[in-house]
Order: C-alpha cells, then structure tokens, then sequence
C-alpha cells in the first residue's frame, strides 16, 4: 500500500440504540504519516477494544474526512509529511470531536491555542494509549 492510501474498514452495521444502549466501541481516526508507526498504533488501539476507523497519512486526507461521520475522535500526529496537522484539528474542535496529540516533541509542540488537548509522548505505549483513550471516550476513571 502506497504512503499515501487511506485505509478504512468496512462500516459495521447501524443498528438504532435501545433503551440504555451505548456504542460498543468508539471508533478512532489515526492520523500519522509514518506508516510502520500507524501499524502499531492500530494495533494497540484495537488491542485495547477500540474500533480504528481509518489511518491517514496525509493533511489533505484528514480534511477531507471531517464531516464523513465515520469516526469518535481521533489522534493526531503533529507533523504530517511537512505540514503541521492543526488545520485539521481546529475542524475537530468546530465539530466538537474529541482528539488527542501523539508526537515526540510533547506539550512544547502544541500551539497554546490546542493546550487543553492531551498529548501523548512519543513513544508511548499500551498504558498510556488506554488511559488517553479512555479519557477521550469519556470512560475513563476520574
């Protein structure tokens, strides 16, 4: 697969929510330009009973997905193949999408404009990507 192919899983049935149903998985958005770390990053989001809604390595390719409905929040690395991810991440915050930062350069890589976002550090592993996620979700342990 070419370094700039958008990968998305076939959509899961919709069935309507019953009386006190909830979602079963929240479904993430990866949005990382590195494709080996994309994998990993699947592989632990999916480990840890999420669902991957697509990974997208390029700004262009977040962009256009920010009204598609397919995904419940997502993480973004910073730097995208020379471009900075933040356009897309003011689409989410318009939206009011739940996202999270992951990227080496930690908080002093964030703009002030995004500080109220978490950000992951680089490399990060299972534990950390739960505990975010879960915060995310709004299922985490306050």
């Amino acid at each position: 697969m070419s370094s700039s192919a958008i990968r998305t899983p076939s959509p899961a049935p919709a069935f309507p929510p019953g009386p006190g149903a909830r979602l079963a998985s929240p479904r993430v958005l990866v949005v990382e330009d590195e494709m080996t770390v994309a994998m990993l990053i699947e592989d632990m989001v999916c480990e840890l009973s999420f669902e991957v809604a697509g990974v997208v390595p390029r700004l262009e390719d977040a962009m256009r997905m920010l009204d598609s409905g397919v995904f419940d929040m997502a993480m973004l690395d910073v730097h995208l193949n020379g471009k900075t991810v933040f356009p897309f991440a003011a689409g989410l915050e318009e939206r009011e999408i739940p996202f999270l930062f992951a990227t080496a350069y930690g908080r002093r890589g964030i703009p002030q404009e995004f500080a109220a976002h978490p950000v992951l550090q680089k490399p990060f592993g299972p534990v950390e990507l739960r505990r975010a996620l879960l915060d995310l979700s709004g299922r985490g342990v306050h």
